[in-house]
């Protein structure tokens, strides 16, 4: 990068609690109404910039909007900042413990205070932007799990990029972690954003300075220790807490000028098959039995689509590049089993190439070909419960992670 291009950066954070019910999402409650506020949510923007031209990251302590909602928030971001939509990522912790923003309870009126807080959030920080150094380290943590029954592949990495300023001052420290924020799941009846609030909240004060945490590949990870379908308790929030603190102490930091720095997305297709009577009929058969699962409605929709003649479901998806120095935070709107990033990372020899999901969206589950054959909920049952908000009522296709790695790899390839 030229040496005459100077780079800047700012961090900022805003409270995203709402001060009225909503109905919490992210796993079957008796009654899913809020009841209080156990942790405050928060939303953070780190804002880079240079000759007035602005990227992005933004990381929100919500379960994840659909894309069509995300891309208007994006929309609004990109408005405020006069950049392009492909210069604002949205991350998001999957916190099973926050309001749903397409709820009949006030599900509108909370997705437009989460605009308007976030809109404050970027002015701030367009305000506080000033020249910086950063540096990439890595190391591993033991906060994960796999949930799948004879699976233990986890992605282990603990990315870490860290901002000052030239004197040296710390700006903002941002992790990259893979483990579902669901310890907190039907026991648990108030807002949460699960252990990442602890988890910054002790991070920070190690660090001296903000943290943000960003969540990885973690379709199929558990917080390590609690149960798969239960989740956990407030005590097991301080364990994967400190589980996390422990490994981040081993992070060593080298701060260096901004050699690159750059966002972009390009477009990939999906594709879903409907399935025929018999099948979506056998479907729903055993997703009641396994999972006590009701998909009367899926089957109707089912059943409307193949009057339609759609025989198969089309979606023009987005992934998304943040290239930082030797790093790369890389995203799609998908829950990504972690076996798929690994897979990037392997392709491109890069430990600092990380493919997340959970980014600009969350449209279900995203399998890599073993899995997929297997089945169960991740890969198929949990289409029958939240098809209308993924947009398609059967899993992608299996070859749809390969497809995934292949164009994640070689994007990185023609940058470095």
């Amino acid at each position: 990068m030229h040496k005459n291009i100077i780079w800047n950066a700012a961090f900022s954070e805003v409270d995203i609690t709402p001060d009225f019910q909503t109905e919490l999402i992210g796993c079957y409650r008796p009654d899913s109404r809020s009841q209080g506020v156990l942790h405050r949510l928060s939303a953070q923007v780190l804002l880079f910039e240079n000759n007035n031209d602005f990227y992005c990251l933004t990381a929100i302590d919500s379960l994840g909007l659909t894309v069509s909602l995300s891309n208007k928030l994006r929309s609004a971001i990109a408005e405020k900042l006069n950049t392009q939509l492909s210069h604002i990522m949205l991350n998001f912790s999957h916190t099973h413990s926050a309001p749903a923003p397409l709820s009949p309870l006030n599900g509108e009126r909370y997705f437009c205070f989460l605009t308007e807080q976030i809109m404050k959030c970027v002015e701030t920080a367009k305000q506080k932007l000033c020249p910086f150094k950063l540096s990439w380290s890595l190391t591993d943590t033991q906060i994960g799990e796999n949930r799948r029954d004879g699976c233990s592949v986890v992605d282990r990495r603990l990315g870490a990029l860290k901002l000052e300023k030239l004197n040296g001052i710390p700006i903002a420290v941002v992790l990259r972690i893979t483990a579902h924020a669901n310890i907190l799941m039907s026991c648990n009846n108030q807002i949460s954003g699960d252990y990442f609030v602890p988890a910054r909240e002790k991070l920070g004060r190690y660090f001296k300075c903000p943290v943000m945490l960003i969540q990885g590949a973690a379709g199929n990870i558990k917080p390590a220790g609690t149960d798969k379908i239960l989740g956990g308790s407030v005590d097991d929030l301080e364990k994967i807490t400190d589980i996390l603190l422990d490994s981040a102490k081993k992070l060593k930091f080298d701060p260096d000028e901004v050699k690159k720095l750059f966002m972009y997305s390009i477009e990939f297709d999906y594709y879903s098959d409907v399935p025929d009577k018999t099948e979506s009929e056998s479907i729903a058969a055993k997703a009641k039995q396994l999972f006590d699962i009701d998909g009367t409605q899926w089957l109707n929709e089912c059943r409307s689509l193949r009057e339609r003649e759609v025989s198969q479901q089309h979606q023009k998806g987005e992934v998304q590049f943040l290239y930082i120095n030797e790093g790369c935070i890389c995203g799609v709107a998908d829950e990504l089993f972690c076996e798929i990033s690994i897979d990037v990372m392997e392709k491109t020899e890069s430990p600092f190439m990380f493919f997340n999901g959970y980014t600009n969206g969350c449209t279900g589950y995203l399998p890599h070909a073993e899995e997929w054959e297997k089945g169960g909920y991740e890969t198929l049952y949990s289409y029958l419960q939240y098809y209308m908000f993924h947009g398609h009522v059967m899993p992608f296709r299996k070859d749809t992670a390969k497809r995934l790695i292949t164009l994640v790899s070689d994007e990185w390839k023609k940058n470095f």
